[in-house]
């Protein structure tokens, strides 16, 4: 049986007093086959300290 390769994507919204995600994946027997955590660095990296809107709004900020 071959690895299912494919993928979804997850799109989240968090406000600024967030520091911390947690996400965990199960499959349908309930077994855990992901887990990753998201330190405020690890956010900030993510989102490059840019609001949702990305480079459009910094570059538009008076």
């Amino acid at each position: 049986m071959g690895e299912n390769k494919e993928k979804r994507v997850l799109s989240i919204e968090l406000n600024n007093e967030v520091k911390k995600v947690s996400i965990t994946g199960v499959n349908s027997d309930e077994k855990v086959v992901m887990r990753q955590e998201l330190s405020e660095e690890d956010l900030e990296q993510a989102t490059g300290g840019l609001p949702r809107c990305g480079l459009r709004c910094y570059l538009n900020r008076p």
